[in-house]
């Protein structure tokens, strides 16, 4: 494995990268307890690194997420760079770098605040979007958990975050792969609107050249999912989401943003 070397410390059995420094730290970090905390990990950022803990039995998501890393990598996607992934008693370890630029929503949020020139760029990076996903599933790919906020805009690439649950195969993609437009369509984002979100589907159909016809049905069932999500996720009746409408549901500042839920009210 070229620019990778056998590390071991503090019971941590592992790899390293072969340039990462800073190592002392990591470790502080991953002893320290602090952090984001999610279902399977906890997340703390220590410089310009991200230390990524995993409570046993749940460790071998960290090598999992190496290996698919660079997996993808070598299939052309842009993905962060790991500096050191290990394992201790079923714990995992996994250590990457800092990609920069900006979340998903941010990039979208600073577009909208740019008038006419602002529009374009978001419509393209709409597009590019799409693209990725269509290139992703077809490349055999299916995220775990591709969400706005794993996916960071560094100048004209979207970089993919989170991979301790993604896979690979053919029929993965063909049974959940459709999943992953949920999960980025389920989110309200100022400027966004419907209009907008057809773009980013039309430019996933056109690269995995996906008939007209199978298009409108995955456009229905994109609707219904991403509403049955909402619904669930923000609480809100499914009576009264179907009654108000899709374009109603997703309006950023509407009844049913969650960041202002007036619809509690009414």
């Amino acid at each position: 494995m070229t620019g990778w070397t056998r590390w071991a410390d503090a019971g941590w059995r592992g790899w390293r990268a072969a340039s990462a420094g800073g190592v002392e730290a990591w470790l502080a970090a991953a002893a320290s307890g602090d952090g984001r905390t999610s279902r399977h990990a906890r997340t703390l950022r220590v410089g310009g690194a991200w230390v990524k803990t995993y409570p046993a039995p749940a460790g071998r998501r960290a090598l999992h997420a190496w290996r698919i890393g660079g997996t993808l990598a070598r299939a052309g996607f842009a993905v962060p760079e790991v500096l050191l992934v290990a394992r201790r008693r079923g714990e995992g370890l996994l250590v990457t770098g800092d990609v920069g630029g900006d979340d998903l929503l941010a990039a979208l949020a600073r577009c909208g605040a740019g008038g006419a020139v602002g529009r374009a760029r978001k419509r393209a990076l709409l597009r590019r979007l799409g693209e990725t996903v269509g290139r992703l599933h077809a490349a055999g790919f299916v995220h775990g958990d591709l969400v706005p906020p794993n996916v960071r805009v560094r100048d004209d690439a979207l970089v993919l975050l989170d991979h301790d649950r993604t896979r690979r195969g053919r029929l993965l993609v063909w049974w959940g792969g459709r999943r992953n437009l949920v999960q980025l369509g389920r989110f309200v984002v100022p400027g966004v609107t419907v209009a907008d979100r057809t773009r980013v589907l039309r430019a996933y159909a056109t690269t995995r050249r996906v008939p007209r016809r199978a298009r409108r049905r995955l456009a229905r069932w994109l609707v219904g999912k991403i509403t049955a999500r909402r619904c669930a996720i923000d609480g809100i009746p499914p009576a009264v989401a179907h009654a108000a409408g899709f374009r109603a549901l997703m309006r950023a500042g509407g009844p049913f943003d969650p960041a202002a839920p007036r619809w509690r009210d009414a």
